[in-house]
C-alpha cells in the first residue's frame, strides 16, 4: 500500500512539471512573500473602506438593509445551488463513468482514475473556498457597502464557476495548461478584498 500511494504521488508529481514530465514547480516562479501579498489585501481593503463603506457611526434600517445586502444573498444561494448541481453531481457521473459502486474502496481511494481524481479536487476544493467567501461577502455587505459587496461576490462566483469547469476538463493536461491558476489568483484578490475591507472599517468603527 505504501509503495502503490508513493507512485502515484511520483507520478502526479510529475504530471504537475513543465510538459507533464519535469519535476514540480520547473520554471514556475517562487511566489511573492507573504507579507508584500498582505500588504496588498490591505492596500485594497482600505481603499474600498475609505472611498465605499458607510459613515461611521451609521447602520441602515432593517427595511435599508435588507434591500442592501439582498443582492449578495441571491448570489451566495445560487452559487450553493451550482455547487450541488455542477460540482457534487460532477463526482458521482465520473465514479458512475468508471463503474465505482461495483468497485472496492481500496483502489478508488488511493489511484482513482483522473477523471474522477479531477471531479473530486475541483468539488473539494469548491468546498475549501466556501467558508471565507460567504463571511467575506455577508459581513462586507452588512457592514460596509452592499453594492460592492454583490459586485465583488458575483466576480468572485464566475470565476470560481470556470475554475471548477476548467480542473474538470484538465485531464491530460498540466496545471500550467489547464489555466486555472489565472482564475485562482483573480479570485483571491476579489475574496480578501471584502475580507481586508470589512476588517479595516471595524477597525475605524472602533477607534472613532
Amino acid at each position: 500500500l505504501q509503495t502503490r500511494v508513493s507512485v502515484m504521488v511520483k507520478t502526479r508529481s510529475q504530471a504537475y512539471g513543465k510538459g507533464g514530465g519535469g519535476s514540480a514547480g520547473e520554471d514556475d516562479p517562487a511566489p511573492p512573500p507573504t507579507l508584500a501579498i498582505f500588504s496588498v489585501y490591505l492596500g485594497l481593503g482600505c481603499a474600498l473602506s475609505y472611498s465605499f463603506g458607510r459613515d461611521l457611526g451609521t447602520f441602515p434600517t432593517a427595511d435599508e438593509l435588507a434591500r442592501d445586502v439582498s443582492p449578495t444573498i441571491v448570489i451566495i444561494c445560487l452559487f450553493l445551488v451550482s455547487y450541488s448541481l455542477l460540482d457534487v453531481m460532477a463526482v458521482g457521473a465520473a465514479k458512475q463513468k468508471y463503474g465505482f459502486s461495483a468497485k472496492q474502496f481500496g483502489p478508488w481511494i488511493h489511484n482513482p482514475p483522473e477523471e474522477v481524481y479531477l471531479a473530486l479536487r475541483a468539488q473539494t476544493n469548491q468546498v475549501e473556498q466556501l467558508p471565507g467567501f460567504i463571511v467575506g461577502a455577508l459581513s462586507f455587505s452588512i457592514l460596509v457597502n452592499g453594492t460592492v459587496g454583490a459586485v465583488l461576490s458575483l466576480i468572485w462566483t464566475a470565476l470560481r464557476r470556470m475554475y471548477a469547469s476548467r480542473y474538470r476538463s484538465a485531464m491530460g493536461k498540466t496545471i500550467r495548461d489547464s489555466g486555472i491558476v489565472n482564475l485562482t489568483i483573480p479570485a483571491y484578490f476579489a475574496l480578501n478584498a471584502m475580507l481586508m475591507g470589512t476588517a479595516v472599517h471595524c477597525v475605524r468603527l472602533i477607534l472613532s
